[in-house]
C-alpha cells in the first residue's frame, strides 16, 4: 500500500472516531472546554448539545464527501491509465501488423498496410513521426522504374499462353508496375498530410479550427529514394533530406515551406523541377544536384544560405524574383540552358566563381547587397546585368567571354570599393555619390544598346 493511501486511511479513521465521540459522550466536554459554555440546565443544555452534534455531523458529512471525491478521482485516473495502456498495446499491435504487410509480395496487401498506417497515424499523433519514418524507409528501398517495353512483353507472353491453353504462372517477386502504384500511394499519403491549408475565416471571437488532416512538425528522410512524379505542392515540412534521391518525372515543390534544413545535395531531377514560391527557412543544400529538365525557382525565398555549388542545370534555370537572405553559392555551376536571375535580391554574398553560362543569361535589375563574385566565370552567350545594383564589391576578373556581358545602367553604390569589371566598361559618377556603368568601344564610343 502506498504511503499516501495509508495517510488518508489513518486520517479518515481518526476523524471518524473523533466525530463518533462528539456525537456520543464527548458533546458535553466539547461544550464546556471548546465552546466555553457553563451552567446550562434542562432544555438549554439539550439544545446546545444538539447544536454541537449537528455541527459534528455536518463536518463528518463534508469530510465523507471529500473522501468520496478523492477516491472517485483516483479510481477514474486509474481507469484512464489502464485504458491508455490497453490502447497503446492495441495501437502497437495494429502498427506491427500494418508494418508487416508492407513486406508482402502482393501489391494489394502492401496498399492495405499503407492505409492502415495512415489511419493509425491520423488517430494517434504520438505515432505520426514513427509511421512517417516507416513510409520513408519503404520509399528508400531499392526500386527500378518499369521499362516502357514491359507492357508489350507481358501482352505477347499472355497471347502465347492463351494460344497454348496453358494456365499462366504469376512471375515470382514484385511486379514493377504494381510496385509503382504502391510507391505513388505512399508519396500521396505523405503529401496529403503535410499539405497545409489555411483554416476558413470565422468570427473574431472564435479561433478557426485547424485542418485535422495536417500533421505538423514532420521530418522526412528520403535519402537515396526513387520518387515518381513527386508532388509536395504547398506542403509544410519541418526538415527534409532528399540527399542522393532520384526524381523520375516532374518534381513539384511549388509553395512548399521548409521550416528547417532542406537537403537536395547530389539529387537527380530527370524531369522539370518546380520550386516556385517555395520558402526555405533553414539552410538549403543543392550541392552537386543535377537538373535535366527546367528548374523553376521563381519567387522563392531562401531565408538562410543557399548552396548550389557544383550543380548542373541542363535545361532552363529560372531564379527570377528570388530572395537570397544569406550566402548564395553557385560556384562551379554549369548552366547548360538559359539562366534567369531577373530581379533577384542577394542580401548576402553572391558566389558565381568559375560558373559556366552556356545559354542566354540575365541578371537584369538584380540587387547585390554584398560581394558579387563572378571571378573565372565563362559566358558563351549574351548575359545582361542591365540596371543591376551593386552595393558591395564586384569581381569579374579572369572571366571568359567577357564580350558577351552587358552592364548598361548598372548602379554601383560605393565606387571607391575595389571592383574588377569586364574589359570595355567604365564608371560614370553621379551627383548622389553613386556611379553608373557604361560601355566604351575601342575608340571610346559606346556599344550599341
Amino acid at each position: 500500500m502506498k504511503p499516501a493511501t495509508i495517510t488518508v486511511a489513518v486520517s479518515g479513521l481518526l476523524l471518524t472516531l473523533s466525530i463518533g465521540w462528539i456525537l456520543g459522550p464527548g458533546a458535553p466536554w466539547w461544550l464546556t472546554h471548546v465552546d466555553g459554555v457553563h451552567g446550562l440546565q434542562g432544555d438549554q443544555l439539550a439544545a446546545a448539545l444538539d447544536a454541537i452534534r449537528g455541527r459534528a455531523l455536518a463536518v463528518g458529512t463534508g469530510l465523507a464527501a471529500l473522501v468520496a471525491v478523492f477516491y472517485t478521482a483516483r479510481n477514474a485516473d486509474t481507469a484512464r491509465r489502464t485504458f491508455q495502456l490497453g490502447q497503446r498495446g492495441h495501437d502497437t499491435d495494429r502498427y506491427g501488423k500494418a508494418a508487416e504487410q508492407l513486406g508482402h509480395v502482393q501489391a494489394p496487401v502492401r496498399l492495405a498496410g499503407l492505409y492502415a498506417l495512415e489511419q493509425l497515424a491520423q488517430n494517434t499523433p504520438l505515432l505520426r513521426q514513427t509511421i512517417v519514418d516507416v513510409i520513408c524507409a519503404y520509399l528508400r528501398m531499392p526500386y527500378h522504374e518499369p521499362l516502357p517495353g514491359d507492357r508489350h512483353t507481358r501482352i505477347r507472353a499472355a497471347q502465347r499462353t492463351a494460344r497454348a491453353r496453358v494456365p499462366a504462372e504469376r512471375p515470382a517477386g514484385r511486379d514493377a508496375r504494381e510496385e509503382r502504384e504502391v510507391r505513388l500511394t505512399a508519396q500521396r499519403i505523405l503529401a496529403d498530410h503535410l499539405r497545409y491549408r489555411e483554416p476558413p475565416k470565422t468570427r473574431w471571437w472564435r479561433a478557426a479550427d485547424p485542418d485535422p488532416r495536417f500533421w505538423p512538425g514532420i521530418r522526412l528522410d528520403l535519402t537515396g529514394a526513387v520518387l515518381c512524379d513527386a508532388n509536395f505542392v504547398s506542403c509544410r515540412i519541418a526538415e527534409a533530406t532528399f540527399t542522393g534521391a532520384t526524381f523520375n518525372g516532374d518534381a513539384k515543390f511549388g509553395g512548399v515551406v521548409f521550416t528547417g534544413a532542406a537537403h537536395f545535395d547530389t539529387a537527380s531531377f530527370t524531369g522539370d523541377a518546380e520550386f516556385g514560391e517555395a520558402r526555405f527557412l533553414g539552410a538549403a543544400e543543392f550541392t552537386s544536384a543535377t537538373f535535366r529538365g527546367a528548374a523553376r525557382f521563381g519567387g522563392a525565398a531562401f531565408e538562410r544560405g543557399a548552396n548550389f555549388g557544383f550543380a548542373s542545370f541542363e535545361g532552363q534555370a529560372g531564379f527570377s524574383e528570388v530572395v537570397f537572405g544569406g550566402h548564395a553559392s553557385f560556384g562551379i555551376v554549369n548552366f547548360g540552358g538559359n539562366a534567369r536571375f531577373t530581379g533577384a535580391i542577394f542580401h548576402g554574398n553572391a558566389g558565381f566563381a568559375a560558373a559556366t553560362f552556356t545559354g542566354l543569361s540575365g541578371f537584369v535589375e538584380a540587387a547585390f547587397h554584398q560581394q558579387a563574385m563572378f571571378k573565372g566565370a565563362t559566358f558563351t552567350s549574351a548575359t545582361s546585368f542591365d540596371r543591376a545594383t551593386f552595393d558591395g564589391p564586384a569581381d569579374f576578373a579572369y572571366t571568359h567571354g567577357a564580350e558577351h556581358v552587358r552592364l548598361h545602367e548598372a548602379s554601383v553604390a560605393r565606387p571607391a570599393d575595389t571592383h574588377r569589371w569586364p574589359p570595355g566598361w567604365r564608371l560614370e559618377s553621379e551627383p548622389n555619390g553613386h556611379a553608373v556603368l557604361s560601355a566604351v568601344g575601342p575608340g571610346g564610343s559606346a556599344y550599341p544598346r
